[in-house]
């Protein structure tokens, strides 16, 4: 049996005090955080089970591997909202368990060449949570994982994970979803991923006017959030919104856009 293992508080603060002291050693393949003091000055090991030990696939530029290691993540650590809220918790994974993939997933050196100011905040982001808030958890390399899983797990499904694969099924989807404050009422967020695998063929199959039309479902669900309370409605309500949306936006889109201009005939 394996038990979840955590930084403490004290290292956590001190760590994420000294990235710019530390940048260099962001380049190591080596996990290096565990030659920084005694291990009881560094960890904590609490009483919550392992489910798995938590092996991630390794992502290269061709795929991310987002879908298979946020459902790794999610099934090896069964938490509470409340824990996995903890920084301590990602810190850790982020510095030891995962540290492989963390260097192969958000490397140091990408944002090294904008120079070493941004790089420092950058490894703040994806390696730490400087803040307790949503975002700064989805901004985390390892947390992100979790709670994209947590947000959309639906286990009445054939496949508890299906709504994660719409999630993730591009960044573009994830960012509008995740980054507004939509993103953390479970209606609104099933209910839009729901409407999304409904209109698979309008919406998930690539090209720019499929992500357009996302991006402005996305912004049209949130500005009606501005003048009624979302978290009242059911998802079929929310379905039943964003169908009216699509069919206004579909109807002001230029009819094939691609399509030659005829040729004006020359009367004899």
């Amino acid at each position: 049996m394996q038990f979840l293992t955590i930084f403490r508080q004290s290292f956590v603060e001190a760590l994420r005090g000294s990235v710019s002291q530390n940048l260099d050693k962001y380049h190591r393949d080596d996990k290096w955080v565990t030659d920084l003091g005694t291990r009881a000055s560094r960890e904590i090991e609490t009483r919550l089970e392992m489910k798995s030990a938590l092996v991630l696939d390794d992502p290269d530029d061709n795929n991310l591997k987002d879908l298979e290691n946020a459902i790794r993540v999610h099934k090896a650590l069964q938490l509470t909202p409340l824990q996995a809220r903890d920084p301590r918790v990602w810190t850790r994974f982020v510095h030891v368990d995962c540290w492989k993939y963390m260097r192969l997933r958000w490397p140091v050196e990408r944002w090294e060449r904008e120079g070493a100011e941004k790089a420092a905040r950058n490894v703040g982001e994806r390696y730490f949570v400087p803040r307790s808030d949503s975002r700064a958890l989805l901004r985390n390399g390892i947390a992100r994982l979790w709670w994209i899983a947590h947000l959309t797990y639906d286990s009445s499904r054939d496949n508890s994970y299906e709504l994660t694969s719409v999630l993730l099924n591009t960044l573009d989807i994830t960012q509008q979803m995740l980054e507004r404050n939509m993103g953390r009422g479970p209606e609104i967020l099933t209910g839009f991923l729901e409407f999304l695998l409904q209109n698979k063929a309008e919406l998930l199959t690539g090209g720019d006017r499929n992500r357009e039309r996302i991006r402005r479902l996305a912004k049209f669900l949130n500005m009606y959030g501005g003048v009624c309370l979302l978290d009242c409605l059911s998802q079929t309500d929310i379905i039943r919104l964003l169908s009216g949306e699509l069919a206004r936006i579909q109807a002001s889109e230029p009819k094939n856009p691609q399509a030659p201009k005829k040729s004006a005939k020359i009367k004899a």
